[in-house]
């Protein structure tokens, strides 16, 4: 017999989900170390690293000079981890009475968008180190190949949220934006992969930063979840935000400086892909653009850099994008960047989290009116006094 669903109104059911998440965060940290200790060593035998060939400014190039042999595409080993553990996670919701085709569609979007961007990003990779292209797969093609991944998996995420899940959440008001949250879902999947991506350029950078990401995006999906408050995906989103959160954190005990192995567009590519389809599953495309703030100015450094330097015929704004580089060319060790970066990014997560609050719909009971014309029955038994 199933066994009936766990209503997270309870306090005591809300408890037991956060412990599950907590438990599979620390699971997820300590599957992806060990994984490492297995792959590493691989990708150093093979001679998978950085290469120099990577660095377009001879400047970085000499600041980065010391990690030509340091290995990448670290996202081979972190993803699979990922994908274990939030199986593991999808299996045990499962058993605690949750619908099955709700928590097994949400795994799948986001397993389907994890290896499709991991595979682009691979290719990607492959390219850049076997030196078949000095900039890896082409920009046009890279985009429409992650346009396509986003919105397959965006009608997926619709046709799975049914009607009562399509809307916009906003503070203190929900709309209803219908089958347009297709074109917005592929938007934000696509500009949360290459956001990311943009990231990735330092030691422990993205993995910092993407793991508190992730944690605050699972954190107020599952805010919202335990009041009542959110579309029937949030927690199934807020699990799979709290693994891929761990992941990081066990792939950044592997890229804290000194770098021991790059996450490279493996990983890149695929988590940032996966951030934005977690807000997607929760409706939380809002919330996204505050927690990720760290990624959404990173890239907002690189399209201004670009504009104004095609505008003004060669002139830039900073000296060099994107902009964790900038303080970089400024004197600036890495450590220093990524730490301040890394604070920034805590700074917006408590802001997110605090904003959540403001999505958070209590259940309206409205007051029970007598009927009009219709008398009040009054007990046999009482006494009326005049």
């Amino acid at each position: 017999m199933t066994p009936a669903p766990l209503a997270l109104a309870d306090p005591m059911s809300a408890l037991m989900m956060l412990a599950l998440a907590l438990g599979l965060w620390l699971t997820a940290a300590a599957v992806t170390v060990g994984a490492g200790r297995l792959v590493i060593p691989w990708l150093v035998k093979r001679k998978i690293n950085d290469g120099e060939q990577r660095k377009a400014s001879d400047y970085l190039r000499m600041l980065h000079s010391d990690k030509k042999n340091t290995p990448t595409m670290g996202g081979a080993f972190m993803v699979p981890a990922w994908l274990l553990v939030s199986t593991l996670g999808a299996c045990m919701l499962v058993l605690l009475g949750f619908d099955a085709l709700r928590v097994l569609g949400a795994l799948g979007l986001a397993a389907f968008v994890v290896l499709g961007n991991g595979a682009l990003g691979l290719v990607d990779d492959y390219c850049k180190l076997t030196k078949r292209g000095k900039d890896g797969i082409s920009g046009k093609a890279k985009l429409a190949a992650q346009t396509v991944i986003a919105a397959m998996a965006s009608s997926g995420a619709c046709w799975l949220l049914g009607d009562s899940g399509r809307v916009l959440v906003l503070p203190f008001v929900s709309v209803d934006i219908g089958w347009w949250m297709v074109p917005l879902g592929t938007f934000v999947i696509v500009g949360a992969g290459n956001a990311y991506n943009l990231t990735d350029g330092l030691d422990g950078l993205a993995g910092g930063t993407g793991s508190v990401a992730f944690y605050a995006l699972a954190g107020g999906a599952g805010l919202l979840a335990a009041l009542g408050s959110a579309p029937a995906l949030a927690l199934e989103a807020a699990l799979l935000g709290s693994v891929a959160s761990g992941a990081l954190l066990g792939f950044l005990y592997w890229n804290r400086h000194p770098a021991k192995v790059f996450m490279g567009d493996t990983g890149s590519l695929s988590l940032g892909a996966l951030l934005g389809l977690l807000a997607v599953l929760a409706r939380l495309e809002l919330l996204l653009a505050v927690v990720g703030g760290v990624f959404v100015v990173e890239a907002l450094s690189v399209m201004l850099q670009v504009g104004y330097f095609k505008l003004s015929k060669g002139r830039r704004i900073f000296r060099c994008a994107p902009l964790h580089h900038h303080f970089q060319f400024g004197g600036w060790h890495e450590t220093k960047v990524t730490r301040h970066f890394l604070a920034a990014a805590c700074a917006c997560a408590f802001v997110g989290l605090a904003l959540a609050a403001t999505f958070v719909r209590l259940p309206q009971h409205p007051p029970q009116v007598s009927k009009p014309g219709v008398e009040r029955e009054v007990p046999a038994d009482a006494v009326v006094q005049r």
